[in-house]
């Protein structure tokens, strides 16, 4: 689930206006490498548990099921994506159905909370951020009462002294993340004054990753947080923040 502006049609290249953003430059897209790499890391660890096992894999706010590309070369596993965007669900329809481990579902993952059951994975990868902070709250509730035996989600630091180093790295390369906010946002942003900064939405303005964190530990025990490129990274210094829960044995 990304936000409209993502969700054009693929220009002559092939690629999504999602896409070329994740491919702005080399740096941009190396950033957006890290968290397939944890993705990865992740897969290698349950099929290694479980060498026989087809890993049952949900993915909320898919976009073109990038995930999928990653996974289904490596692993074991039938893939269910569940994104809103018409044209983004569109698109991975037709880059992957002839997969016949692959499912692609187009509507509000509030009415597919069903399909949660009996998952061993629920990815939900810059997706959160995009998504009404009530219905995350009920998103959560229902991935905890489905006892995967994984949920991984990854979703922007937009709080912190990072925000001005994003914000401001926008400006010089022309990315253009930083049209988002107001430069007195930016720096009260940075400053971790997000009253003054507006009300988060279903963008990056406003969003805290920290709220999300606490919302998580209500519901699952997080094994892993991981900062964006590196771990050693201070969570303050980090350029997103992934979250890893897994199942007690």
């Amino acid at each position: 689930m990304v936000q409209s502006t993502s969700s054009t049609p693929p220009g002559s290249d092939g690629l999504t206006c999602y896409e070329k953003k994740q491919a702005f430059n080399p740096l941009v897209s190396y950033l957006h490498t890290t968290r397939y790499k944890h993705l990865i890391r992740l897969f290698t660890k349950l099929s290694t548990q479980a060498p026989s096992r087809t890993l049952r894999v949900v993915d909320i706010g898919c976009a073109h099921a990038k995930a999928f590309h990653i996974l289904n070369s490596r692993f074991n596993i039938t893939y269910i994506g569940i994104d809103q965007d018409e044209t983004l669900s569109g698109i991975a329809r037709a880059r992957y159905s002839e997969h016949p481990n692959f499912k692609i579902i187009t509507g509000s993952i509030a009415d597919h909370y069903d399909e949660f059951q009996n998952t061993d994975v629920i990815l939900a990868l810059e997706t959160l951020e995009h998504i009404p902070e009530n219905l995350v709250v009920r998103i959560i509730e229902q991935i905890a009462l489905a006892q995967p035996a994984a949920f991984m989600c990854s979703v922007p630091n937009e709080v912190g002294p990072i925000i001005l180093v994003k914000n401001i790295g926008s400006l010089l390369t022309g990315y253009m993340r930083h049209k988002e906010y107001t430069w007195a946002e930016t720096l009260h942003a940075a400053l971790f004054n997000l009253d003054k900064v507006e009300t988060h939405g279903t963008g990056h303005k406003g969003f805290d990753w920290r709220w999300l964190a606490q919302t998580i530990r209500h519901n699952m025990r997080i094994d892993q947080i991981h900062t964006n490129p590196f771990d050693w990274l201070p969570k303050t210094f980090s350029l997103s923040i992934i979250f890893i829960c897994l199942r007690k044995p």
